[in-house]
Formats: C-alpha cells, sequence, structure tokens
C-alpha cells in the first residue's frame, strides 16, 4: 500500500482573544491511536457499511475520546481555495463520459464523494476546465495544470499521482480460462488502445489451449466490437470464442453472431470484461469490475488532496468472472454424436 503526503503548513488555533488554543484532534491521530489506516477511519465516517462493527465501534470509540468530531463537509470546501471544484477528464470531449458506459459509472461514484464532502464537480475532455483538482478517467495522456491535484483511474500513472485501478488482468485471465476449459480451441480477441493489461490476462488465462488472434477496433462502441467481430468470424476456420476486452465490444460480437445465424453458445461463445448494466440482461459471461466504487473512492482522495489530507491508496480492486448461458463447450462436428 503506497501512502501519499502533502506537505501542510502548520498552524495553530487561536481564540477570540488571540491566544493560542489548543489543537484539535485529526483523522490521522485517530487513526494512529486505534491502529488502524486513515482511509477506514474515514469508511468509520462516511462508509460504516464498508467495515466490520468491531473496527467500527473501535474506531468511533477512539475518535470519541479524542474529541474528533469527523470530517465537516463545509469546513472541508473553505479549505479548498478560490474554487471548491474539482474536474472530471476524459479523452477528447466531455461527452466522451456518458459515451462510454464505465465512465459514466466512475462518475457517479466521483459526483457521491463530491456532494458528500461538499465540492463541486466539472466535466472536462483534453481542455481542462480550472479547477482545484482533476479526476483523470481512462485518459492516456493525462497533463494537469500548476498547482492542481491530481487522481488516476484506469490510465496510465502522471508523477507521484495516486491511481484507482481493478485488477483487470486477473479478471481477463479468469474469463479466458473458463472459455478454454469448455474446450474451445480457437479464440478471437477483440479490445481498444490501452486495454493492454487486459489483453496479457487473456493470454494468460487461455495458456497453450489454441490459437488466439486479436482484433483492435478504433473506438470502443458496440458497432466497432461487431465490425471486428464480423472480422474474426471471417477466418476459416472461424473461432468457437470470442473474448471482447470491455463488454461493450463483446455486446457487438453477439450482434455480429445473430447476423450470421450463429447459436450462442454452441456455433459460438461470447464472453466480455466489464459487467456493465445490460450484459446480465444478454445473458453474457463477463468480469465485474466495480466502476462505481471505483469512482467513489476516486471521489474521496481528491478532495482530501485538495484540502491537503494525507490520503492512501488501496490495492487494486477485485475483478470476478461472472458466468452466464453465453458461453459453453463447442458443438461436435457436423456427423460426430
Amino acid at each position: 500500500m503506497k501512502r501519499f503526503t502533502l506537505p501542510v503548513d502548520a498552524k495553530l488555533n487561536v481564540s477570540d482573544e488571540g491566544r493560542k488554543g489548543p489543537v484539535k484532534p485529526t483523522v490521522r491521530d485517530v487513526a494512529r491511536v486505534a491502529g488502524v489506516s486513515v482511509a477506514t477511519v474515514s469508511n468509520a465516517f462516511n462508509r460504516p457499511e464498508r467495515l466490520a462493527s468491531a473496527t467500527r465501534e473501535r474506531v468511533l470509540a477512539t475518535a470519541a475520546e479524542l474529541g474528533y468530531l469527523g470530517p465537516h463537509p463545509a469546513a472541508r470546501s473553505l479549505r479548498l481555495g478560490k474554487r471548491g471544484t474539482v474536474a472530471l477528464a476524459t479523452a477528447g470531449l466531455a461527452e466522451g463520459v456518458f459515451a462510454d458506459p464505465a465512465a459514466t459509472l466512475i462518475a457517479r461514484g466521483v459526483a457521491r464523494a463530491c456532494d458528500q464532502a461538499g465540492v463541486g464537480l466539472v466535466l472536462g475532455g483534453d481542455e481542462l476546465p480550472y479547477a482545484d483538482g482533476v479526476v483523470f478517467v481512462r485518459h492516456m495522456e493525462p497533463t494537469c495544470a500548476p498547482g492542481q491535484r491530481v487522481v488516476i483511474v484506469d490510465g496510465p500513472p502522471l508523477d507521484d499521482a495516486p491511481r484507482v485501478e481493478a485488477d483487470v488482468h486477473a479478471g481477463a485471465a479468469e474469463v479466458a480460462a473458463h472459455l478454454a476449459a469448455l474446450g474451445n480451441c480457437r479464440l478471437a480477441i477483440l479490445g481498444t488502445a490501452g486495454s493492454d493489461d487486459r489483453l496479457r490476462g487473456a493470454l494468460v488465462g487461455w495458456g497453450d489451449a489454441g490459437s488466439a488472434l486479436g482484433y483492435r477496433t478504433e473506438q470502443l462502441t458496440r458497432e466497432h466490437g461487431e465490425a471486428a467481430a464480423r472480422a474474426a468470424l471471417a477466418v476459416s476456420p472461424r473461432p468457437d470464442a470470442i473474448l471482447g476486452l470491455s463488454d461493450v465490444l463483446a455486446w457487438g460480437a453477439l450482434d455480429a453472431a445473430h447476423r450470421a445465424g450463429l447459436a450462442v453458445p454452441g456455433d459460438l461463445s461470447v464472453a466480455g470484461i466489464d459487467d456493465l448494466e445490460g450484459s446480465e440482461a444478454m445473458g453474457l459471461t463477463s468480469a465485474f469490475v466495480p466502476y462505481r466504487a471505483m469512482g467513489d473512492l476516486a471521489g474521496m482522495l481528491l478532495a482530501a488532496l485538495v484540502a491537503e489530507e494525507p490520503v492512501e491508496v488501496p490495492p487494486p480492486f477485485p475483478v470476478t468472472a461472472i458466468i452466464r448461458r453465453s458461453t459453453g463447450p463447442p458443438a461436435p462436428p457436423p456427423g460426430v454424436a
């Protein structure tokens, strides 16, 4: 677990008469005395459902003994500077947040965290709005203005900025291993720029089960996924399994299979990664990536950074395969019982 600490100017509390008053306890004091992380103390006040009852009670009891009353949204907002806003940025235009279902879930999580912290949230693309901090979502070339605090979500690193990630490598490996275990031996993988970690995981999980061909799409859309799947299905012998490195691409693969008159599964197994809203209704085998929780954490981290509070970034969120009806053993060749 990596710890990021920002320098904070030491300030003394002064009473109305100008006399030095007692120093108020901080979240760090509670964490130290209770023997837990700063994030655990924050969860005890803001997200108690994330903690075991014994841990939550110990943290709250320690806070009461020290006289720590918990975070105050209005006070935090006052510490944010002149603007009191943060930005959520994606590559291209701000509209891209709504075009990418995963980015939308992340944005909802960031918005909820900002609401709780009393922080305003604006959307931006490559042209960043002037804000106290920025959450970069799936941005391949993040840059920031001097003095801006930054949190990276599902993207490449930027200096020492904290990154919120999910273990998509392990999730892709689990889904690919599932496809291999079913007896499939010809795999087509659909991906976009920036999905290299997922691709590596898929190849690890597939192992030596058979051939694997990759198809890279220019955009992360259902239409591009369908076009890539049609190209894969035109190869002879055609694949018996398609893995979209995003559910959006897998949705396109399901469309291509339907238009080609292929049975899913049987003629073709189709799987994705993300487990986005709508995938369950389609019966799509996928790997659940907790984007909403990632957005929550990113918003909390950025609010803390802007307020010059120390933050701790937990390990990557786990990603788990969810098996549904879109995957199964390949149908036997004609004439074979």
